[in-house]
């Protein structure tokens, strides 16, 4: 509650006013109900199975586009599905209220990681595939997977260190 008080310190707000919203959130934490209190604390799992669930099927999704697509148009597609994904995933876990600083640095290099092998695996897959129909569509699985994660990460980077917002609580 320190850092929130911080915060709110910075914003101008008066004492009195950040002693009565912080003895209001004490208040709602203490009348949470088990469920609730049993829900909140498995939050961050659920959420960490559906982003790997959801990055997953995104590189499953990629498959024709890798056998169909070369070259800048090929990398086009994956950077606009990196960034579009990864903003997506990016604003889902900042509205994740009670996530502490380390989930968020845990989630920043997790997701992107999985991002690469998914996309890699995928990659690697396709040209496999395509190898077996006959078509000559070979590309580097080492490259759409950096690219990938590459642009999938790049929403998180551009609102954390290029906008300089604030949301993640450090204590």
């Amino acid at each position: 509650m320190e850092n929130l008080k911080k915060r709110l310190e910075k914003r101008g707000w008066k004492n009195h006013e950040i002693e009565k919203a912080v003895g209001i959130i004490a208040r709602a934490k203490q009348n949470k109900t088990k469920e609730n209190l049993f829900l909140g604390k498995r939050v961050f799992w659920i959420l960490l199975i559906v982003l790997i669930a959801s990055n997953f099927a995104v590189s499953v999704a990629m498959v024709p586009l890798l056998m169909a697509l070369k070259g800048a148009g090929l990398y086009f597609v994956i950077i606009v599905l990196g960034l579009v994904f990864g903003f997506v995933f990016e604003l889902v876990i900042r509205t994740i209220e009670h996530l502490e600083y380390r989930h968020h640095l845990f989630l920043a290099v997790f997701i992107p990681l999985t991002a690469l092998i998914n996309a890699f695996i995928i990659s690697g897959l396709s040209n496999d595939m395509a190898a077996g129909l006959g078509m000559q569509n070979p590309h580097s699985p080492l490259a759409v997977g950096i690219v990938y994660a590459a642009s999938f990460v790049l929403p998180y980077l551009v609102y954390r260190f290029i906008l300089k917002m604030e949301y993640y609580a450090k204590e």
